[in-house]
């Protein structure tokens, strides 16, 4: 039962400015981490956005470019399912910017816990992940990469634990869901 939850903020469109993952192993949330990133926009921040996050020019002034930084985080991209809330915007954000520095694209899959969480909890009115986190009494600080990445995991395990599989994909076949390559935007 191993993957990794990951979540992005941005400053601008597909431009990020922090970024969180959460590393399952055996079905037990083992390192989370994030990093606040110079967006390839600097000094620009959407006000929405600042607003949404909290992250203001100044937070990330000092930070690495997504170039630089990278190196230090492909290691938990490469050869592993990841997993996000919302996949579709986190996953066009990691094409984008590793197609704007010239970066080549990990090899992994990816499913979207937004769907698993609809799958598992029909009956539910959202499945947004403040919804899901109040729903599991689960504490977080929303639009914190770091933070949104835990508690995807978290859900994500507690999906997992209703359909009662001893595995990821079995979990994920029993739900219906699909895995998703990791391709190129064209």
């Amino acid at each position: 039962m191993n993957f990794t939850a990951i979540d992005f903020e941005t400053a601008h469109a597909n431009f990020p400015c922090e970024i969180g993952i959460s590393v399952v192993e055996n079905g037990k949330i083992v390192t989370t981490k994030s990093w606040l990133i110079k967006p390839a926009c600097f000094p620009y921040m959407n006000p929405y956005n600042e607003r949404v996050h909290g992250i203001s020019s100044a937070d990330v002034s000092k930070s690495k470019n997504f170039d630089e930084l990278w190196t230090e985080i492909k290691p938990y991209f490469e050869d592993t399912i990841l997993v996000a809330h919302n996949a579709s915007f986190d996953m066009n954000v990691l094409r984008f910017i590793l197609g704007y520095y010239d970066l080549a694209l990990p090899k992994s899959e990816y499913f979207c816990s937004v769907q698993l969480s609809r799958k598992t909890w029909k009956n539910l009115k959202s499945h947004s992940l403040g919804s899901l986190c109040e729903f599991h009494k689960i504490n977080f600080n929303h639009h914190r990469a770091g933070d949104d990445a835990y508690a995807c995991a978290l859900i994500t395990l507690k999906a997992i634990n209703e359909f009662n599989s001893n595995t990821l994909l079995s979990a994920i076949h029993d739900s219906g869901i699909k895995l998703k390559k990791l391709i190129p935007i064209h």
